[in-house]
């Protein structure tokens, strides 16, 4: 059986059993029992350019027709790509979920990380990761969304790492914080 209908077989299958949908690169090593190296490498980034396969970002792919279509994809891949890190939706994406600011980031989530800052681009949106050196957060501080399967900053400690970044806060609803 050639590469492209092995992967394409294997990762089918995983996600008709409840699969995300999203693949790393290590994801799709293991399932079809090969080893991560440079030559599985140019094998993927060849299905890409075949079209049998579809980058996400940087080692993460999906397969064409079947591209997650449920709710908490950016989050997904946060986690993944952060797997090893503690982190947490806050900034203007959660004060915005939660109605504490007006506007509406579509596409674009910010994440509180234990790991290293930067932006991924994404094909289904940016992700914005702030470094944090806080490890004490407490439920006080932060919950799991079950749905996204992330951990989501509440409002207090969202508020708190907006003023720590220096990102604008004129943007805050005082009343809703109130309320």
């Amino acid at each position: 059986m050639n590469f492209a209908l092995k992967v394409t077989i294997t990762l089918h299958k995983a996600i008709k059993d409840g699969h995300f949908a999203i693949f790393t690169t290590h994801d799709i090593a293991l399932a079809t029992e090969e080893s991560v190296n440079d030559n599985f490498r140019k094998k993927l980034s060849k299905g890409v350019s075949n079209r049998w396969l579809l980058k996400v970002c940087r080692d993460m792919y999906a397969l064409p027709g079947n591209e997650p279509i449920k709710v908490g994809v950016l989050e997904y891949i946060a986690s993944r790509l952060h797997w090893n890190k503690f982190i947490y939706v806050s900034l203007e994406t959660e004060l915005s979920r939660q109605g504490i600011i007006s506007q509406i980031p579509f596409g674009y989530l910010t994440v509180m990380t234990q790991g290293r800052s930067g932006k991924i681009e994404t094909r289904y949106g940016t992700i914005e990761f702030t470094h944090t050196s806080r490890k004490n957060l407490t439920e006080e501080d932060v919950y799991y969304d079950s749905d996204a399967r992330i951990f989501r900053a509440k409002a207090k400690r969202a508020i708190a790492d907006l003023k720590r970044v220096g990102r604008n806060t004129d943007m805050i609803n005082e009343e809703v914080i109130n309320d």
